[in-house]
């Protein structure tokens, strides 16, 4: 009975109307939907990384830390009771369209932060729109020193930059080595000219003097050209600022070439590419690692099982740093509103976050601060130097 009168008087009510206010109905309500509380809707943030192409296997785990941290944080509620989205797009390595889907995400998606990068090319071109919309940009994959030194104020990096790993490494090979006339072989692309020169800077600090610095073409097979450089001018370490498949040639060439002094480099000696392609003349060789289990303690024991769980693959660097990117969002979601501004300022006030990668934090630039590590490899193992005594 109850809801009979209630029909029957919304009935008597369209009747009082006339055919001016009966039409204006479905226009009141668009109004009302548009202009109401959009609280309980996705928090979209936007992904851009080049799945397809060179750098799709990193890209892809990368992907899947981010989507193992997405299930985690909307399995317990979200922000506030909204669940976060993930859009994400592949940039086919492609800075160009790099550019141009963080535009789309933006402006038409209306995303509230991005996430991505990998090449320094693609990782500014996003930067550069990010910037230029005050949207909040996060890489954990860019090295490059010089994307959080350009003036940027809406750009964080969460993995160890470049400058970093040089310092380590320079530090680290006049202490061990009592390395003093290092040489330099880098790639003109990934890293650039003014990495090099970065290098040549930070190695001064400790005692150093980089006695030879040489490029090569790209696709390079054979470096035996620029090996005689490096010979000639008698150094006591090699450093490597390379891809790890390069990195890896040069390492069995200088080897066969009878240069025993110690080899260098920095993540991308880490990857296992790296070690499959040099062999036995990876032994020893000297790099920084982006990801030590060890130093995230059960947080980094839970992520790796629910990782193994899930994709049936162990995680690698790129899957951890992946998760921790999210999380640090999630942190800063947290800490203020879901809005661009709000996260921007929330993220420049991360200071000592417990993650999975370990404790870390960002500076006045937005580059994180935590240290880089230094391993050797055994037996294609990275061991962090701390822990070569118990192998």
């Amino acid at each position: 009975m109850m809801v009979k009168r209630h029909y029957l008087r919304f009935v008597a009510f369209l009747k009082s109307l006339d055919i001016y206010q009966v039409l204006s109905i479905p226009v009141l309500l668009l109004v009302i939907m548009f202009s109401g509380d959009f609280r309980n809707t996705d928090i979209r943030i936007g992904v851009i990384l080049p799945l397809t192409g060179a750098g799709s296997l990193r890209a892809g785990s990368h992907r899947n830390g981010l989507e193992l941290a997405l299930k985690h944080i909307n399995a317990q509620g979200g922000i506030n009771g909204r669940k976060i989205r993930l859009e994400t797009c592949d940039s086919k390595g492609s800075a160009t369209l790099a550019a141009e889907l963080a535009r789309d995400l933006i402006y038409e998606t209306e995303v509230v932060s991005l996430i991505g990068g990998l090449s320094p090319a693609e990782t500014r071109a996003i930067q550069q729109v990010a910037e230029n919309a005050q949207v909040p940009f996060l890489t954990a994959l860019c090295t490059h020193h010089e994307i959080t030194e350009n003036g940027s104020i809406f750009t964080f990096r969460s993995i160890t930059d470049d400058k970093s790993q040089f310092e380590a490494l320079a530090e680290f090979s006049a202490r061990r080595f009592n390395c003093r006339k290092p040489a330099l072989i880098y790639d003109s692309t990934l890293y650039g000219e003014e990495s090099a020169h970065k290098y040549m800077e930070i190695c001064i600090k400790f005692g150093q003097q980089v006695c030879a610095a040489v490029s090569y073409q790209p696709d390079s097979l054979n470096f035996r050209r620029q090996l005689q450089v490096i010979q000639a001018s008698n150094p006591d370490a090699l450093v490597l600022l390379t891809p790890a498949d390069t990195a890896a040639i040069i390492t069995r060439q200088a080897r066969e070439a009878r240069f025993n002094h110690p080899i260098l480099g920095g993540n991308h000696l880490s990857l296992p590419e790296y070690s499959t392609i040099s062999g036995v003349y990876a032994e020893s060789v000297i790099t920084t690692m982006p990801f030590n289990p060890r130093l995230g303690g059960q947080r980094a024991d839970y992520f790796l099982s629910e990782y193994y769980d899930t994709y049936s693959s162990q995680a690698d660097s790129f899957a951890a740093l992946g998760y921790e990117a999210l999380m640090l969002e999630v942190l800063a979601l947290r800490a203020g509103e879901a809005n661009r501004l709000a996260i921007r300022n929330s993220l420049a006030q991360l200071h000592g976050w417990e993650s999975v990668a370990g404790s870390g934090g960002f500076d006045n630039h937005g580059n994180q601060v935590r240290p880089a590590e230094i391993a050797i490899i055994k037996e294609r193992q990275k061991i962090p130097v701390n822990l070569e005594a118990l192998f």
